[in-house]
Order: C-alpha cells, then structure tokens, then sequence
C-alpha cells in the first residue's frame, strides 16, 4: 500500500522508509531490521530496484520439504489424534497439500471426526472450485496489470497458456512467462515467485493439483 505514496508531492514513503532502516543498521549499527511480506512481487520490487542490494538478506520461509513435513505430521497426529498415521496416510497427506504447515494441521485436525479421503476431496474440490471460477470471471473482464506506471492488459489465453506449463512441473523459470501474466497470477495468489532465484511455482500443492485437474 505503501508503494506508490509520495510525501509533499515530492518523496516517495517507501524510499524514505528503506533510507532510514538502512541508517538503523549500516551506518548506526543500532539493530537489526525484518522486513516481512507475503507479496513476493513487492520484495521483487524492492530487491530489485536497488534499495535492498548488498545492505539485505533475503530470506524464504517457504513450506516443509517433503521430509520435514512427514515429521510434521508425526507430531500432530499424536498430538491432536494420539495415534501414528500410517505411511500410506502420510504419503496421501502430502500429495495433496505438500508441505504447507496450515493445510497439513487442518487435514488433521478433522481426522478427529471425518475420514481422510473425505477431507483432502473436499479440499481439492474447494480449490477447483475457485479456479474455475477465476478463469470463468476472466470471460467478463480485462485483465489488467501495472508495470512502472504502465497499465498492460493480459489476455485469457495467455493466462490459461502460462498455467498449462504447470501440469508436468511444479516449478519453472520466470523467463517462460511473460512478465505481465506472471504478475498478475502472483498477485491473484495463484502462482508464487522466488525474487532470488527468478522462479515461480503455484502457491500450494492444492493450487498445483487444481491446475492439474482443471487444465
């Protein structure tokens, strides 16, 4: 939000903002700074443009890989079930929501009262669901995206084209999408880009088995 806000007409928050946390930590050595987002096309942009290079880490905080999230699972279960899950259950956990520790709890928590072909069908139905009704509503409306002050229009088909590549792969390069469709998938939380290593991938395993599914 704070992007685009200039004060006095003059001088963008944002910049006023990253000068003085740069003079906190290089030149006053008085803390450390973190800077949290969700919005990986802001901390691209921020990155990017200079204002972070050679003063800042970047740091992922991502979902478990596939070991660290079977162990999550271990513990949640005799946790929350007080029971172990067994290795089928686990490995059918994880190809449907992967490593995401907020879907991995919800699965099983409802184990508590709900069979677990159930849950995860219901789950990947809810996450179709959605899909299909972003790319219905793309009939209906211009797809639009603003790149350095520039509104560029993103057409359904080069939407539908970018997900496509999707279906075999669960990661990609940025470069084989073009920018304005990669932007705005990643800000319909659709796809998910690494600023670091240029690359994109979809924001959840149900999201990627969504896509599978429905294209």
């Amino acid at each position: 939000m704070i992007k685009d806000v200039v004060l006095n007409g003059q001088k963008y928050l944002l910049k006023e903002l990253f000068q003085f946390l740069v003079s906190l930590t290089k030149e006053q050595h008085l803390c450390h700074v973190f800077c949290i987002s969700s919005d990986s096309l802001f901390i691209e942009y921020i990155y990017n443009t200079g204002k972070l290079e050679g003063r800042a880490l970047y740091v992922l905080v991502d979902d478990f890989d596939k070991e660290s999230a079977l162990k999550f699972m271990d513990f949640l279960s005799k946790e929350i079930l007080n029971r172990k899950l067994s290795i089928e259950e686990k490995e059918k956990i994880y190809s449907y929501v992967g490593g995401k520790p907020s879907d991995i709890y919800i699965v099983i928590d409802k184990m508590r009262y709900k069979e677990l072909d159930e849950i995860l069908n219901f789950m990947l139905k809810d996450e179709i669901s959605k899909l299909e009704m972003f790319l219905d509503i793309l009939d209906y409306i211009e797809p639009k995206i603003k790149i350095r002050n520039k509104i560029i229009e993103v057409k359904k088909e080069e939407i539908i084209k970018a997900l496509k590549m999707f279906k075999d792969k669960y990661e990609i390069s940025k470069r084989e999408i073009p920018p304005p469709v990669y932007m705005y998938l990643v800000k319909e939380n659709i796809l998910f880009l690494n600023p670091i290593e240029g690359t994109l991938k979809p924001q959840s395993f149900l999201v990627w088995n969504a896509i599978k599914k429905v294209l």
